[in-house]
């Protein structure tokens, strides 16, 4: 929420030829309006409607390739067969996790919250502001369609080469942006790979408010004020002791292993780094500093008036002294939030502000690439 994923739509709506800018879609609706006015499709607030609709979900991913980007409906009283296109370029805002098999032919923009102290410019819908602003994207609509018409011929004869590390469906997503990318030449190109590698490198399969939970429990770790370090193994020792949580029986009912922490925390930018325990050399592990941004983001009102008990394992690497968790004991606060991001809920905690089903996810842009060749013949 609030991450600013309805102010990129709309201002793709100024830019896109023929926009159709909708908060909710029927599958039947779908076919139709592409089939007739070709639009460029932008769906927000996805997130409410898609993952209970596998029609829709269907028809969004027959729009990946041109030749399987049709859909057959009965049509009129004699319900005589009809040929629907599903081809048209999208872009389609979804809090939390996209549907894999859409994840799997888009283009995925992570986006965050800001902070209190970053300022951005308002898009304003009235006044003086409202009418340069119209002027601007009008003048930007003039300049691309004529580029486009211009370039039109080299764009469809570009042939870039694959990105590597990209799987094949991946490049497939990304070739009409690297298509332009090439015909503009300079540093473009370049660029276009560095963002496709970052953006589409890796996909994420995991829960994502399952990597807010972990924040969250780390954060109340730190929150002690006792440690500003912790080995890697001996964090996942504390988060094992935590009462009902999962990180003690994370897979297979074993503990979190540090391999696996590290694959969690990498969305939030977090890695290990070597890090130095007093009395037990160096070890891979975290600063606080480490979680700082993260932290502010995600997790950003803290109360501190209530304990954190020790919490007691027999299993644990603590106890038996063969591996440092941090430096210092376990005495310390329980953390919880009253804004929109919840801690997850800790065994011996005082209060809890908001119900655990108000943990936020993470929020994502799907850009779609589907349809671009087809835009570029329309736009003159």
């Amino acid at each position: 929420k609030r991450c600013g994923k309805t102010t990129v739509l709309s201002l793709l709506s100024r830019l896109v030829a023929r926009a159709a800018l909708a908060s909710n879609i029927r599958p039947a609706v779908l076919f139709r309006v592409i089939a007739a006015h070709k639009p460029s499709l932008l769906i927000d607030e996805m997130d409410t409607f898609i993952d209970a609709n596998d029609e829709l979900r269907g028809l969004l991913n027959s729009g990946h390739t041109r030749d399987a980007a049709m859909v057959i409906r009965c049509e009129g009283d004699d319900h005589d067969p009809r040929a629907f296109s599903t081809w048209a370029a999208m872009a389609f805002a979804h809090i939390g996790k996209i549907p894999d098999t859409l994840e799997d032919r888009s283009v995925r923009v992570l986006m965050r919250r800001r902070l209190p102290n970053e300022h951005v410019a308002s898009l304003r819908q009235t006044g003086p502001d409202a009418a340069v602003l119209r002027d601007e994207f009008s003048e930007l609509r003039r300049q691309t369609v004529r580029w486009i018409t211009d370039h039109s011929r080299a764009i469809a004869a570009a042939a870039p080469p694959p990105v590597e590390g990209l799987h094949d469906r991946a490049n497939d997503n990304w070739t009409p942006l690297l298509a332009i990318a090439h015909v503009l030449g300079g540093a473009w190109p370049d660029l276009a790979r560095q963002a496709a590698k970052a953006l589409s490198g890796a996909s994420t399969t995991d829960n994502e408010s399952i990597k807010v939970e972990l924040l969250a429990d780390i954060q109340g770790i730190f929150a002690q004020g006792t440690v500003d370090r912790v080995s890697s193994a001996g964090l996942c020792d504390l988060l094992a002791l935590l009462e009902e949580r999962p990180w003690g029986t994370w897979k297979h009912g074993k503990p979190m292993t540090p391999v696996q922490l590290a694959r969690l925390l990498r969305p939030f930018g977090v890695t290990s780094r070597t890090v130095r325990l007093e009395g037990q050399g160096t070890s891979r592990g975290y600063l606080a500093e480490d979680f700082s941004d993260a932290f502010s983001r995600y997790i950003p009102t803290l109360h501190q008036d209530s304990t954190l008990s020790k919490r007691h394992s027999d299993t644990t690497r603590a106890q038996s002294g063969d591996d440092p968790l941090f430096q210092g004991d376990t005495e310390g606060a329980c953390v919880t939030s009253e804004n929109g991001l919840n801690p997850a809920p800790r065994a011996e905690c005082v209060t809890v502000s908001l119900q655990k089903g108000e943990i936020q996810e993470e929020e994502t842009l799907g850009l779609f690439s589907e349809g671009s060749e087809e835009v570029f013949d329309d736009l003159g």
